[in-house]
């Protein structure tokens, strides 16, 4: 089962994530692209990174750069990141497509920390975006705290559609 693995770090210590480093896997033990992006200046914005072919269509260009900044950008206000250089907290994103129609009907997000056990990390709170329709829209959503400020509100809603459109932009799913 295809999914991305992202870590954000808060390696210049001012309590904010500026690094994020996506890892997209084939399976668990079938790592197959990296990509990286930087907020050099704290502010929420991209300024640096590298995608590669991120959207697996066979070139390396501006496109795949795009799609990465939107993801980082989204991903930073989810204040999901590890202090340092720690790899600790991370967000597993995966895609199901149960028509086998290649549009994804859900999207799942799985908060996770580990707390170094190896190969057993725990599940603080998981997440979802619905297409119910299969119309290629997601249209619902679960009602979480995304954004960790204590309140599942609308907010979170809005969060959690832009992350899982930005995540299914890479079609990193299984068709």
């Amino acid at each position: 089962m295809r999914y991305l693995k992202v870590t954000a770090q808060d390696r210049s210590g001012n309590g904010k994530a500026d690094a994020v480093l996506l890892h997209f896997h084939n399976s668990p033990d079938n790592l197959v692209h990296e990509a990286f992006a930087v907020d050099m200046s704290a502010d929420g914005r991209i300024e640096f990174g590298f995608a590669g072919d991120i959207n697996s269509d066979g070139e390396q260009n501006f496109q795949d750069q795009l799609l990465l900044t939107a993801f980082a950008e989204v991903f930073l206000q989810l204040n999901w990141f590890n202090k340092g250089d720690n790899w600790e907290r991370y967000l597993k994103i995966s895609a199901k497509d149960h028509h086998q129609d290649g549009s994804p009907n859900v999207v799942s997000l799985q908060f996770s920390e580990d707390d170094g056990t190896p190969g057993i990390p725990i599940r603080i709170k998981g997440a979802a975006a619905y297409d119910g329709d299969n119309d290629g829209s997601l249209d619902s959503y679960t009602n979480t705290d995304v954004n960790s400020d204590g309140i599942a509100n609308r907010a979170d809603k809005v969060l959690l559609r832009n992350i899982a459109q930005s995540f299914l932009a890479f079609r990193w799913f299984e068709i």
